[in-house]
């Protein structure tokens, strides 16, 4: 089963739609899938390691764009999504499979 974490920090509201978008890729494709809300706000500095802005999404504790640097605490934008504050359905759907192919695991439940 693929790790999901969507984290955010309040004052960026484009963490709700790529919650919502989420949300539809996982229903779409029956992925099996452990999938935790998480506001950096109450997170220790180690977890917040790899924060890329609000929101990112970690699959399997990697960020979908593969950002590993220190925490940055601001609105991200997406360039996959024309630079909105959220990723594109395809980008999360795309490292949601290659997660579930790189584990060896079948893509759905």
């Amino acid at each position: 089963m693929i790790r999901i974490e969507l984290l955010f920090f309040d004052g960026c509201p484009s963490w709700r739609q790529a919650w919502t978008d989420l949300g539809l890729v996982l229903a779409e494709t029956g992925l099996d899938a452990s999938v935790r809300l998480r506001n950096v706000g109450a997170m220790g500095e180690r977890d917040k390691a790899g924060f890329a802005g609000s929101p990112t999404i970690r699959i399997d504790g990697v960020d979908l764009e593969g950002y590993d640097g220190p925490a940055v605490m601001a609105c991200r934008r997406y360039e996959d999504n024309a630079g909105k504050g959220w990723p594109g359905t395809d980008l999360v759907r795309t490292r949601l499979l290659e997660a579930v192919e790189a584990d060896g695991g079948q893509p759905f439940a």
